[in-house]
């Protein structure tokens, strides 16, 4: 390529580049302008139905049209109105013949959203439009309003809707198809679960699985009087503590403890006024049930205090804590759809006092990411190794994550990885060729594959590991094997014999590369990548932001 051509080329990439922060700076400005768009069809599909069906918007405007307000609660909480007009799902789901036995609905959307609900709470429970919802506090929703005049509505998909408003003059088409629900009690947050740009309903028979049990901060026994409890359990999300202590069952109807949902939580210095801790100023027994979408309720768990007014808690609290005995997870498998998420949960063995905080790594970040509270989102395919350790590193318990098409793979069907820092290692032995290749430098393969757009990552001389001090968790994905092992094993096969002609390839590749060591002549294309690159991250930051704005929006 002569220099000229060169320097056009160059010339263009911050044209494109321009043209890419322009778009992915107008899709933050207004995230649905850009990338969303309304859903024109509407497939119902699954092994829950005797009849998939795909309809078109026409044939949708053409079936009976059902009008009503909504009210709602999202999960900051704030009090909303919508007033809508579409199909109701239950003639959507006649048309496709719904099964007895359909358990689980699964609700996704044009942009990659998607809600689970199960058949129960969908199509069995009672929904209803609470009028007064505003009462008491015309926003807050923390401050339930009156459930006076409540009347019965039914879930649709709306193709035309109007957000923060109870008029039908304001409804347009924009968010259409619209998944809308009514509250089943006048403090259900169901704002989180108004899904737009609907585009397909898969209709499932696996049995639903079940919410996992709250948990409290403070053992049960005799406590300090005036100790203050909080409650909790995996999410702390959509996932609602409902409690009573009263010594009654906890319903969907009972005070809710997060109400505030913890996606919030670094956003609200009111926190504990929201989500208040319950004081024990006396004897109290505190039963609480996790109640969400998408899942059975949870078991009731009792949690019974005695108040100590005499100072003997107070004492015992202040002898030296007992460290932890053991470290497990929840599960120790998952397979996850790229682009979904689970939530692990960690759990010390007796005597867990003191500091017990937890450190959460993931052994490839290009494959799972995993958050300090251990939400583990599948980024890419592959497998890796999700690991939880004290504080002080001395108990640590892991989960293997992977891809579904990993299932296929039996040699990755259990990534090799050494206990303390969990280092991943790969290698390939590449068959014997028709005539001897020419293996090139080391450095002409650590120049390609930067060029490949891959993440580059720190090689390894050794797989040692001392236990006295923990390494870093890994961050920035797997190592590769040793080198020399490698070579060792080109001259060996599996008999132990001598060969010649079978090939190693070593990749070697090294985090503090840039784009300004590549050869020149490779520029030509690395413009483009690195634009498209660019495009990609623009993208991922989008959407993030769009989950943002669909939940403060509301």
């Amino acid at each position: 390529m002569s220099y000229s051509s060169l320097v056009k080329k160059c010339c263009k990439f911050p044209v494109a580049l321009l043209g890419l922060l322009l778009v992915a700076f107008l899709n933050l400005t207004e995230p649905g302008a850009v990338f969303a768009e309304q859903s024109d069809t509407i497939e119902i599909t699954g092994e829950g139905v005797t009849t998939p069906v795909t309809l078109t918007l026409v044939q949708l405007q053409a079936m009976e049209q059902y009008q009503h307000v909504y009210s709602t609660i999202n999960t900051w909480p704030t009090k909303k109105w919508y007033v809508a007009r579409g199909v109701k799902l239950r003639d959507l789901f006649a048309l496709a013949g719904l099964k007895e036995d359909a358990t689980l609905i699964r609700f996704l959307s044009k942009d990659g959203f998607e809600v689970t609900l199960t058949v129960k709470e969908m199509l069995q429970d009672k929904r209803y439009y609470y009028p007064r919802l505003m009462e008491n506090h015309p926003s807050d929703g923390s401050i339930p309003g009156s459930t006076e005049k409540a009347v019965e509505v039914e879930p649709i998909l709306a193709l035309l809707s109007a957000e923060d408003s109870n008029k039908p003059a304001d409804m347009n088409d924009r968010d259409a198809l619209l998944l809308l629900m009514g509250q089943r009690a006048i403090s259900e947050q169901t704002n989180s679960l108004f899904l737009k740009y609907v585009n397909k309903i898969e209709v499932l028979t696996t049995p639903p699985q079940k919410w996992d049990n709250p948990k409290a901060d403070l053992d049960s026994g005799e406590v300090p009087a005036g100790s203050l409890v909080r409650l909790s359990n995996k999410r702390n999300d959509v996932d609602k503590v409902h409690y009573t202590t009263d010594g009654s069952i906890p319903d969907l109807n009972s005070p809710i403890f997060n109400v505030s949902s913890s996606r919030w939580w670094a956003l609200r210095p009111d926190l504990d006024l929201v989500n208040q801790p319950i004081k024990i100023d006396k004897d109290t027994v505190i039963k609480a049930i996790t109640i969400g979408p998408g899942k059975l309720d949870s078991d009731v768990v009792t949690f019974t205090y005695k108040a100590d007014y005499s100072g003997r808690a107070a004492e015992r609290a202040k002898l030296p804590a007992a460290p932890p005995t053991d470290l497990t997870l929840d599960q120790d498998k998952a397979e996850l759809k790229i682009g979904s998420s689970i939530m692990l949960s960690a759990s010390l063995g007796s005597g867990n006092a003191g500091d017990t905080g937890l450190v959460w790594s993931s052994s490839d970040t290009s494959v799972a990411t995993v958050d300090h509270n251990g939400l583990v989102t599948l980024i890419g395919p592959g497998a890796a190794v999700i690991t939880v350790k004290t504080a002080d590193g001395n108990l640590a318990a892991t989960c293997v994550v992977r891809s579904p098409d990993q299932n296929s793979r039996e040699q990755d069907a259990e990534p090799d990885f050494v206990q303390q820092d969990l280092a991943l290692e790969e290698y390939q032995i590449v068959p014997p060729a028709a005539e001897p290749v020419e293996q090139p430098p080391v450095e002409e393969i650590n120049a390609g594959t930067e060029s490949s757009g891959e993440e580059p990552v720190e090689p390894v001389e050794t797989l040692e590991v001392e236990t006295a001090e923990p390494e870093e968790p890994i961050e920035n994905g797997q190592y590769l094997a040793v080198k020399e092992d490698l070579a060792a094993a080109a001259d060996t096969n599996a008999a132990g014999e001598q060969t010649e002609n079978q090939l190693v390839q070593v990749f070697e590749i090294s985090v503090e590369a840039g784009l300004s060591q590549l050869p020149v002549e490779q520029n030509n294309l690395d413009f483009y990548t690195a634009g498209f690159f660019v495009f990609l991250f623009l993208l991922g930051a989008s959407r993030r932001y769009m989950e943002y704005v669909r939940e403060v929006k509301r």
